[in-house]
Parts: structure tokens; sequence; C-alpha cells
């Protein structure tokens, strides 16, 4: 398998276990999206601490003392401001809307991934993404409540998809190190905060326990198989894999809480997902034809 390849299935891998966000949140309908966002975040830290050990040994403290101070501020900033504002964005809109409004990442990862990295992105990739667009307004203009409802809600969900493209493009841009210290940083600093603004509110351990579970399934394992792709994979084509999260996180909360979608999920969902495919038979065959 070359190294594209992999870099691919990575991705696709990661884009798998995060699109069960939905199925977690339905799941605490009640909880605080901050006490909610708090104990998931500090559930990822620790698992990912957790695997950094098991995977670098001894490493681990070297690791994080070469760490890019810069690098772990960029990404870690990203993600504590993108992770909070998704699971506010969820307590405002159905899983549909917000998988739909994060689906727009794309189209800021390619202007960040140009400006920031140099990446030249093909035609057929800027292509994809109308067609991947046009599938998520598919989606949102099917589902009667798939609309942010309000201002406000709107502005949650923009910001979440611009950390998310800007966490994507500091990934890659830092793919030369390691980046688990970032995301450690960064889930930690989700708790710590909260816990410092004074808005973690009590809740069951049984609740702690399925958002540390949350943080293990949803954020840790999707987060290193992100990064290990990041490595072999361009930006634009990471996000618009990450696109398909618009079809497969409201098809499982369907399945697992009967939120069900209006029948343009579907056909959005077909829209992104033969995008995506377009744009990895067309890398394949660029690859094959390169002298």
């Amino acid at each position: 398998m070359s190294a594209r390849a992999k870099g691919l299935w990575l991705v696709l891998g990661a884009t798998f276990f995060w699109s069960l966000s939905g199925v977690f949140v339905r799941w605490l309908p009640s909880t605080d999206p901050w006490t909610f966002n708090a104990w998931r975040g500090l559930g990822m830290c620790l698992s990912l601490l957790v695997w950094t050990v098991l995977h670098y040994g001894r490493g681990t403290v070297a690791l994080f003392r070469q760490a890019n101070p810069m690098a772990v501020l960029i990404a870690a900033g990203f993600f504590a401001v993108g992770s909070s504002a998704y699971i506010l964005a969820l307590k405002l809109a159905s899983v549909a809307a917000v998988s739909c409004l994060g689906a727009t990442s794309g189209l800021f990862a390619a202007v960040l991934a140009r400006v920031w990295l140099g990446e030249r992105t093909r035609l057929v990739f800027y292509l994809a993404t109308v067609v991947a667009l046009f599938g998520v307004g598919v989606i949102a203009f099917s589902e009667r409540n798939a609309s942010v409802s309000g201002f406000a809600g709107s502005m949650v969900a923009l910001v979440m998809a611009i950390c998310f493209a800007g966490q994507s493009v500091a990934l890659r841009r830092y793919s030369a190190q390691g980046m688990e210290p970032a995301m450690i940083v960064g889930g930690l600093s989700i708790f710590v905060l909260v816990s410092l603004f004074g808005t973690l509110a009590p809740v069951a351990t049984t609740t702690i326990a399925v958002l540390f579970l949350m943080g293990a399934i949803q954020l840790a394992l999707p987060m290193v198989l992100y990064m290990r792709g990041a490595r072999h994979v361009p930006v634009t084509q990471m996000v618009l894999i990450t696109m398909s999260d618009a079809f497969l996180n409201p098809l499982w909360v369907w399945m697992a809480h009967g939120e069900l979608p209006a029948a343009g999920v579907f056909w959005g969902g077909a829209l992104i997902l033969g995008a995506i495919g377009a744009t990895t038979l067309h890398g394949r065959s660029a690859a094959a034809t390169a002298p």
C-alpha cells in the first residue's frame, strides 16, 4: 500500500469515529454544553496521553520537550475553540444542520492551505468541493429542522468550521513532528478553563464515564488517525473526506436514536461521497501517470 493510500484510509477512519459525536450528544441531551465539552476534553487528553506513552515509551518526555511552542499553541487553540463551538452548536441545532455547516470548513482549509502552506490545489478538488457543498445544501434545505435557529447559532457553527480548517492546516504544516502534545494540551485546556470560570456543573458519575468514553473513541482515536494521515494527504483532500460527516453523523443518530433525517440527507450524502470518490480516483490516476 502506498503512503498516500495509507493516508487516505487513516483520514477515512478518523472521519468515521468523528461522525459518532451526534450519537453521544443525543445520549446526554440535558447535560450543559460547557460541562459536556470539559469532561469530553479531559477524557480525550488522558486517552491520548496513555496512547502517547505506549507508542513513544521513554521518548514521551522528549516529545513534549521538543514540541514547537507555536505549533502547540496554534493547534491546541483551534481544537479547544472549535471543539467547544461544536458541542454548543449541537445544542442549538440538529445534528444534520451542524454537520452540514461544518462541511464548509473545506473552503476555509483550501484558502488557508494556499496562503499558509503554498499548496497547489488541482481544479478537480475545487470542482469536487463545489459538488460536495451542493450536496450539503441539499441536506440542509431538505430537512425541515436542519437550519440553525438564529444568528447566534449560525455564528457558532461558522466558528467551528473555521477552527476545524485551521486545525487541519496546522496538523499538515507541522506534520514532520509529533502533534500529540498539542492535542493533549488542547483537551486539558478546555477542562481547566471551564473549571476556572465556574461553569463546570455537577453531573452523575455515569455521565462522566460516558463523556470519558466519548473522549477516547470519538476524539482521541480519530485524532491519532488524522495526525498520521496528515503526513501523506493534502489539506484540501483531507477536509473534503471529512465532509462525509454531513451524511454519516445524521445516519448514525437516526439508527441509534430514531432522529430520522429527510430523504434529501441521503441524496446529499451520495453527492458528497461521490465527490470524495472522484478525487480519490483522480489522485490515483495522476500518481500512476506521473513521470
